[in-house]
């Protein structure tokens, strides 16, 4: 078994912006397994301001680790994003020339359904991107909150829901909320027409958070708040309680971590759905393999394949509001 890794700077067709700031380019890192079987590929990429980013003797200890044992090694302290590159890789190279699972997805039969996602940007342009969605027949806007004044964000919501009372509106606060004004910020958006909200606290306070939970007035999604839940997500969840846990395998541990998040989630009648993390079409087709092999049916926000101007070739492509496997 062989493990290398190259690091590619991608560039976004237009600015990422959220309540962290914009993103203008991406650093990702791309590992490739050879083995007896063949050759595969994975990718290890991470979120400014949640997970450090790689280094080069961590990606090369891993991959000398990976090699030594012949396949995943069990070691809990692998960085998630490392974790999540060697387990896709692995899973290419044991089934070269094919999917890396088996299901109705891989094999072209039926497509995952995603939400639109809707880049923080001016009102006019936010409004006219939510217009383009539903026009494509998109059943689920999701729009990122905390960077404008929240007025403003209660005004385009409320005009979101005027104009599409029929769509799911989800929105994510990436934690920008305090304890102190969460419940009435919470309670304006359920009037406003929202359907959930992710992490609406940031990571840390689980009292409070469980405070919110049990009395929200709309569903609340625990998502920044896994990144340090490996190995001890039973307990996050029996704390905090919530109604649905949005999962990024590159920041929460990886695939065998989401695989357990997902099955506590469903032992305690707790909804849940993929979110990718501004991958590349690499990750990305690992990602809807693997949510084609757990959870065909469920709405995921997984990424589109589009957003950025030097991505690789991909296997997954956009077809009216699903993904498909070509």
């Amino acid at each position: 078994m062989r493990i290398q890794w190259q690091k590619r700077v991608l560039h976004f067709r237009r600015p990422a912006t959220t309540s962290r700031g914009a993103l203008t380019e991406r650093v990702t890192f791309i590992i490739e397994a050879r083995t007896e079987d063949g050759c595969g590929y994975g990718e290890c990429c991470t979120m400014p301001g949640l997970l450090p980013q790689p280094t080069e003797a961590e990606l090369n200890h891993w991959c000398r680790e990976t090699e030594k044992a012949g396949g995943m090694p069990s070691a809990p302290s692998i960085p998630s994003p490392i974790r999540f590159g060697l387990e896709c890789a692995l899973a290419a190279a044991a089934r070269p020339g094919r999917p890396r699972w088996d299901s109705p997805f891989s094999r072209g039969e039926m497509g995952i359904a995603i939400h639109h996602l809707i880049w923080m940007s001016d009102t006019d342009s936010m409004l006219a991107a939510m217009y383009d969605g539903i026009q494509r027949g998109f059943t689920c806007l999701k729009l990122k909150v905390g960077a404008l004044a929240f007025e403003r964000e209660l005004q385009l919501l409320r005009a979101a829901h005027d104009a599409f009372p029929q769509a799911e509106l989800r929105v994510d606060a990436n934690g920008a909320f305090s304890p102190a004004d969460a419940r009435r910020k919470l309670e304006a958006l359920a009037a406003a027409g929202v359907s959930s909200i992710e992490q609406p606290l940031s990571p840390g306070q689980w009292e409070q958070l469980r405070g919110l939970c049990l009395r929200s007035p709309l569903p609340i999604a625990l998502d920044e708040e896994l990144i340090s839940a490996h190995g001890d997500a039973e307990r996050l969840l029996d704390t905090i309680m919530p109604q649905a846990l949005v999962i990024k395998p590159s920041l929460h541990g990886g695939l065998a971590a989401a695989e357990e998040l997902a099955h506590l989630a469903e032992q305690r009648g707790i909804r849940w759905w993929l979110n990718s993390a501004l991958e590349s079409h690499i990750g990305l087709t690992a990602l809807a393999e693997w949510c084609g092999l757990r959870a065909p049916a469920t709405l995921h926000g997984l990424g589109t394949g589009r957003l950025f101007t030097d991505d690789f070739p991909g296997k997954v492509q956009l077809c009216g509001t699903a993904l498909f496997y070509r």
